[in-house]
């Protein structure tokens, strides 16, 4: 009864109306606005790209010395090469800068906090406005019309930690959005029959998810032998969908696979269409292809550099997104008017290869997050995990790193032989990333399974 009463007065109200009449608005907008040319797609966009550089000149200090550090006004800047002129805006910027780059309208303009993904010490703290967030709310909402899905039909997302639940449990039911939130962390071996059982129960319309985590959660699935099932869509995001990410989810929910191309920054939004392409949504941001030498390319990997049209709270304007994409211009056969491009690098997750095939491990170390400076899993073999720490001043010698071993072993159980290894310091990979799991043979199955 209390439950009934709970979804009833969550739903009462359709859910646009629930949104404000902002999100109505700009949503309205949106889906007229897909119809349009070319030419005013781009129109568009140039004018939204020349509202951020005024208001960031006028109210943002950081961006009040950097245009005076190039000897440029955003008057001065009359074309896209203009604009390239803008020196790249760098994760260890925003870091070291944030307070900087806050509007001096910060407050008035509503922030939500967000960060970035990554281990808990290297996550970047970021900030949208709330104008911001209606117009990627309303985005989203564009795309989950375009692909069938619409208000309330039955959700499901992989999510972080839900800090607010009783201990013991992993998921919650939003009843306003009719979302139910799984999180990631319970996929696991032991929790797999309940979290099969509590997706078939629900009935899906929509799995919103990382390929990797439906990935493994299907292997566990396979490994109980437990029936596939139905899911009309399951929406990607996040990271490259390998080959057998795309085997796995196709073979058992029998669905379609929807990718979406963002980041945390929300500086980044691409969509995938009817044709299997992904479609920059031009009125969110603004996409370069850069190489070596800051020119725009297309039709080659190229650097992706990113500029939100609607976050003022934190102006984010040639932000480098150490991502690796291609850009494929306007082809003739396109199905909308937005340029298209795909993702080929930078957002590959910490994979280990078991017998079983590749996994993407969720050891949860939150309650010893304190104790460590940085953990670390190389894969030495198909069967062995060489786990390396870097204590830190809070760390409890045999206790802590008992705990830590356990971790490891109850998550992973008789698959791999754990070993632990206490060191001063864990630096960051060639590649720059401060990576919870280094696998190279799961980097060569990789490669392997492109090829063929």
């Amino acid at each position: 009864m209390f439950e009934s009463l709970r979804r009833w007065r969550h739903t009462m109200l359709p859910l646009p109306v629930k949104y404000g009449s902002r999100f109505r608005e700009v949503y309205k907008f949106l889906q007229e606005h897909q119809n349009a040319s070319r030419e005013e797609l781009e129109s568009y966009q140039w004018m939204r790209i020349k509202a951020v550089l005024e208001y960031a000149n006028s109210h943002v200090p950081f961006y009040q010395r950097r245009f005076k550090s190039i000897g440029m006004l955003p008057s001065d800047i009359k074309s896209r090469e203009d604009f390239r002129k803008i020196p790249y805006l760098t994760r260890e910027d925003v870091t070291t800068y944030l307070e900087e780059l806050k509007s001096d309208e910060f407050e008035k303009l509503k922030p939500v906090q967000t960060v970035t993904s990554g281990t808990s010490r290297d996550r970047l703290k970021i900030f949208r406005s709330a104008e911001g967030e209606v117009w990627r709310k309303a985005m989203m909402w564009r795309h989950f019309h375009n692909i069938g899905y619409r208000f309330r039909d039955p959700r499901v997302q992989f999510t972080g930690k839900l800090r607010f639940l009783p201990e013991g449990r992993f998921t919650n039911i939003d009843y306003n959005e009719n979302l139910l939130m799984i999180e990631q962390y319970a996929i696991n071996r032991k929790k797999a029959p309940e979290i099969h059982r509590i997706l078939r129960e629900f009935a899906p319309k929509l799995i919103y998810c990382q390929p990797a985590n439906i990935s493994t959660l299907i292997l566990h699935f396979q490994e109980f032998k437990l029936e596939p099932f139905h899911v009309p869509i399951v929406y990607t995001t996040g990271e490259i969908i390998y080959p057998q990410y795309r085997k796995a989810i196709e073979g058992f929910f029998v669905s379609k696979i929807v990718d979406y191309y963002g980041n945390r920054e929300n500086t980044v939004a691409a969509v995938q269409l009817s044709d299997g392409r992904k479609y920059v949504q031009t009125e969110y941001c603004n996409l370069e292809f850069v190489d070596e030498n800051g020119d725009e390319v297309v039709g080659k990997p190229a650097d992706i550099v990113a500029t939100s049209l609607v976050n003022y709270a934190v102006p984010l304007i040639r932000y480098h997104t150490d991502d690796v994409g291609i850009c494929h211009g306007y082809p003739a056969d396109a199905v909308g008017n937005y340029p298209i491009m795909e993702i080929v690098g930078g957002r590959g997750k910490d994979l280990i290869l078991s017998k079983r095939g590749l996994i993407y491990p969720q050891v949860e170390l939150s309650v010893g997050g304190e104790k460590f400076e940085r953990v670390r899993a190389e894969q030495m073999t198909i069967e062995h995990l060489h786990v390396t720490y870097a204590p830190t001043a809070k760390f409890n010698g045999a206790d802590d790193e008992a705990m830590l071993k356990r971790a490891y072993e109850e998550y992973f159980g008789s698959e791999f032989q754990i070993t632990i290894e206490q060191v001063k310091a864990i630096p960051p990979t060639e590649s720059g990333k401060n990576k919870l799991y280094v696998s190279q043979l799961a980097m060569d199955y990789l490669r392997k399974q492109q090829a063929d």
